[in-house]
């Protein structure tokens, strides 16, 4: 447990500097919504609802922490770097990349009896992360438009407690409960003058939070000696998060409101279905597919040039393992991962849905002499489009995982 401290300690320090990745579209909602889940699925472009293992903590979906092996604890920490390159008209020429490295997920598992496994973990919901130039009309006023500069950052995380259990031989349900909370800030900076040093700047701030509960089920058998089959869904309600926004305005650095406007709400995300399978040759030779859709058009959220549309996401995903016999059970040496992606995001901007493809390798490690593994994806993609005055992102993101087994118990433990 010193090593595992030690690890996550220094991961956090050595990249807490690092975060500046700009993200055009993250002006709209609760910010982009996270879709990689940072564990052994990433190299399969996350494709795992019907992943099970006994060794790495798969929060895709909660009925497969059924899986893991007793009296064994995992931990798992993840980070990604994420490099991307801006097209389109309304770039102005000079900032047109970006880039970024952060921890993105932090976990911790074991199988606590026979038929029941669980994790707790942090992650990221949502980001957000913005800054651009434009001109502002002040209502009432015939003078000409005001230069305006708009800057956002913020986020929704999570913690998370998954728990999955064996209901029979070859069927697992399981629940994942988590507490979303953050908060979005967007500042307006209005240039007033014409030497353009005196400003007025708006800060709106948006806190949220609310407990989001996934509920999963896995299904699994075998057709034969060689095949296996593992099927797997996932299903969450509407929820509404509790919110409370807050206005403050300084002219010139001085306040010009006594105390900050406060105001209570919600802000509505819908529930989630998805379903997905996996199919096993040998133990070594797996192919996955999953698909997931989000009915966004519910929450009747937009604005004079935006909307939010109905989200869907199918992805597949190719698994070579390499094993061997050990102690009379197959041990896993390494593995090689690739996947494919394609989805239509909830944002609808100038009368585009905003779509996300890419591919995905990875390449997994687990030594044999201590309990250490290591895992590293590569994911190319292309989101947007530069139709209708809009931006396309084209980016790479290389994500790196360290694993940590041991023994949760030195001692046996007897079933009745």
């Amino acid at each position: 447990m010193k090593k595992v401290c030690f690890i996550t300690i220094l991961f956090i320090s050595s990249c807490a500097w690092c975060q500046n990745n700009n993200s055009p579209f993250s002006i709209i909602g609760i910010g982009d919504i996270e879709t990689n889940y940072y564990n052994r699925s990433s190299g399969l472009a996350n494709t795992g609802l019907g992943y099970r293992s006994d060794r790495y903590l798969l929060n895709n979906n909660p009925a497969s922490y059924s899986a893991l092996t007793q009296q064994f604890f995992d931990f798992e920490l993840s980070g990604r770097a994420q490099f991307v390159t801006y097209t389109g008209d309304p770039l102005n020429g000079v900032s047109n990349s970006s880039k970024d490295f952060a921890v993105k997920h932090l976990a911790l598992g074991t199988k606590i009896n026979k038929w029941w496994g669980s994790s707790v973990g942090l992650m990221p919901f949502s980001s957000s992360n913005y800054g651009f130039t434009s001109v502002k009309n002040i209502q009432g006023s015939s003078s000409s438009p005001i230069p305006a500069q708009y800057d956002g950052n913020g986020g929704v995380n999570q913690i998370y407690w998954g728990n999955g259990f064996n209901i029979t031989k070859h069927f697992s349900i399981g629940v994942n409960a988590s507490y979303l909370f953050g908060s979005l800030t967007q500042t307006e900076t209005l240039l007033t003058t014409a030497d353009l040093q005196t400003s007025l700047v708006t800060t709106r701030q948006l806190f949220l939070r609310k407990l989001y509960l996934t509920y999963g089920a896995q299904y699994y058998f075998n057709i034969n000696k060689k095949w296996d089959i593992s099927l797997g869904g996932i299903f969450s309600k509407k929820t509404d998060l509790a919110t409370q926004s807050t206005l403050q305005v300084a002219d010139n650095g001085v306040s010009v409101l006594a105390n900050p406007v406060e105001q209570d709400g919600t802000y509505k995300i819908p529930g989630t279905i998805a379903a997905g399978f996996r199919a096993t040759k040998d133990k070594r030779y797996s192919f996955s597919a999953d698909y997931q859709y989000q009915p966004w058009s519910n929450t009747h959220y937009g604005g004079s040039n935006y909307s939010l549309q109905n989200s869907n996401r199918v992805s597949a995903g190719f698994e070579v393992s390499d094993k061997k016999q050990a102690y009379n059970a197959l041990y896993e040496k390494s593995f090689l991962q690739a996947g494919v992606y394609y989805g239509n995001s909830y944002l609808n901007v100038n009368g585009k849905q905003i779509n996300d493809m890419g591919l995905t390798l990875g390449y997994g490690i687990n030594s044999f002499k201590n309990p250490l593994g290591m895992t590293v994806n590569l994911e190319i993609g292309q989101r947007g489009t530069q139709q209708n005055g809009l931006i396309k992102e084209s980016y790479v993101n290389i994500s790196f995982g360290i694993s940590y087994r041991d023994f949760w118990r030195t001692k046996g433990i007897r079933y009745n």
